[in-house]
């Protein structure tokens, strides 16, 4: 099976590949990878990740969504790279984290299937939610031009249910700043991922948090994620 194209924005989702299975957003496709935690929200598939009050904890590298699995992407290869990984010691006060290294210029992004692609129905309800909430840090060398910014830089979500993608959300407009090496936790409206072209994404089922970037000139970057969460704020 291959790969369905990935509707990207202007803030760098560009198309993977095409045929195969409509609504496939990975490799593997669904039913190729491992089995990952069952699913809240979807039919038919057990309980998902438990509330602690007004939090959600969906991924942090420590116990929760300990069955994730990526994918990667970079449109200038052979001369791009982009990798990613639950890494230890790079989290949030040396825990682990979500390890996002890129090189080159264009695009660069990747998926962080939080199920592993399994089961087909499995998926986070975020719809009890105001806000969908991570940690991040940019480490960077300096890019041809001297910037370390990583370029427009976005979150997208994709789901189980229906495969429809997320509106983007750049990242800057929800955290000023946030490449400068420090840590910052970003809050995202939910309501922001269901706007535009994202009004057909079904919050019930959210499997897969995506990174897009792009940059005219040739970059060096690792961008940490952790404790991606749901809350009530």
């Amino acid at each position: 099976m291959t790969f369905k194209s990935h509707a990207l924005s202007t803030y760098a989702w560009l198309a993977l590949a095409t045929a195969g299975t409509t609504g496939c957003l990975c490799p593997p496709c669904p039913g190729k990878g491992p089995v990952g935690p069952a699913a809240a929200g979807a039919p038919g598939a057990a309980a998902g990740p438990a509330a602690v009050g007004s939090k959600l904890m969906i991924w942090d590298g420590d116990g929760a969504g300990t069955g994730a699995k990526e994918w990667t992407s970079c449109d200038q290869e052979p001369n791009c790279q982009s990798k990613a990984a639950s890494t230890p010691g790079v989290g949030v006060d040396g825990s682990n984290g979500l390890k996002f290294h890129g090189e080159g210029s264009g695009f660069i992004g990747i998926g962080w299937n939080l199920f592993g692609w399994y089961p087909e129905n499995a998926g986070v309800d975020l719809s009890p939610y105001s806000h969908l909430t991570f940690q991040i840090k940019v480490d960077m060398k300096p890019a041809a031009d001297g910037t370390r910014d990583p370029g427009a830089a976005s979150v997208a979500l994709g789901c189980s249910r229906n495969k429809f993608n997320s509106a983007d959300a750049p990242i800057e407009k929800f955290m000023k700043g946030f490449a400068d090496g420090k840590w910052h936790k970003v809050s995202i409206p939910v309501a922001h991922f269901i706007k535009g072209a994202g009004a057909k994404f079904d919050l019930t089922s959210f499997w897969e948090f995506r990174i897009a970037t792009w940059s005219g000139v040739k970059r060096e970057f690792d961008i940490i994620i952790d404790d991606l969460a749901a809350e009530k704020l």
